[in-house]
């Protein structure tokens, strides 16, 4: 990995670090000596992982890594179920925790499946919601799993999730994010979004194009087809981030949406850790309203 790439891997992921040290509930690899490469050791490269409730089996869609874990108990009559974003914090990380076990297995206790599939970190690309499209197909086919998917997504998920949304408007029900980037000038900044995702993944454009043509594709800009199709919308974010600054995207977010005409509930959590830029905490790994909301009616 060259180390322009291994910078944005990190910038990216780097920060869901309470997401490996608290949860502790599997063994993990020896941790790589930089904070760069811990970080992008973070990302699975295998499907792997074990939930009271849950049975995971693994999936390809175009030649990448997916997965889809399914209720051992009682399955939702309507077969309803959440989606990862990004997908590998549904599953082990590469220090053999699943950061969202606690939303994970009550979503399971409350027999929706949960799904996920790797399309790296592609800041919203049409390429991206692409696979992503042909793997909701995939599940709904193949799978018979409702034509309404719940979204969880988290920090640079939230572009990855947006990105399919709201080119898919009818196949979504609701999106919970936690500190997520809705809009990606201001995380990760152009710079990145043009140079970061992989190949076959990104924009294939300039720096030049893809600021004069950012409105296309910017989630942040498209979010009437979301509110026309009556998604609802739940943010946790922290009150004071600066990594995915809260004004921008998860504020803005909401006064968009509700001009739009939709719904967004903005649950804003002071005090997380200055150190880690007030993006991350163990607040938004077990929230209330975030699970109500995941899971019900």
């Amino acid at each position: 990995m060259s180390a322009a790439r291994l910078r944005f891997v990190a910038l990216l992921c780097g920060l869901l670090t309470i997401a490996v040290d608290a949860a502790g509930d599997e063994p993990r690899s020896p941790v790589p000596k930089s904070d760069a490469n811990r970080s992008v050791s973070k990302i699975p490269t295998k499907i792997a992982g074990t939930y009271s409730g849950g049975e995971l089996v693994e999936l390809r869609v175009r030649d990448r890594i997916a997965y889809l874990v399914k209720p051992t108990g009682a399955v939702d009559p309507q077969k309803r179920w959440l989606w990862e974003f990004p997908f590998w914090l549904g599953i082990n990380d590469g220090f053999g925790n699943v950061a969202h076990r606690y939303y994970l297995e009550k979503a399971l206790a409350a027999g929706f499946h949960v799904a996920g599939v790797d399309v790296g970190a592609s800041c919203a690309s049409p390429a991206a919601a692409e696979v992503c499209q042909e793997f909701y197909e995939q599940l709904v086919a193949k799978h018979g799993l409702h034509k309404r998917a719940r979204v969880l997504c988290h920090s640079h998920g939230g572009l990855i999730a947006y990105g399919w949304a709201f080119r898919h408007p009818e196949c979504v029900d609701r999106i919970a994010g936690m500190c997520p980037a809705i809009d990606f000038r201001t995380y990760p900044t152009l710079p990145n979004v043009v140079t970061g995702p992989t190949k076959g993944l990104d924009y294939g454009l300039s720096l030049e194009e893809l600021d004069r043509r950012s409105r296309e594709f910017n989630p942040i800009d498209n979010l009437a087809p979301l509110a026309k199709a009556g998604v609802k919308i739940l943010h946790i974010h922290g009150d004071q981030d600066t990594l995915v600054p809260t004004s921008a995207n998860a504020t803005e977010l909401a006064r968009r949406y509700r001009e739009l005409g939709g719904a967004a509930e903005i649950v804003l959590i002071p005090g997380l850790p200055a150190a880690k830029r007030g993006h991350d905490g163990p607040e938004l790994y077990e929230s209330a309203p975030l699970l109500k909301f995941l899971v019900g009616d």
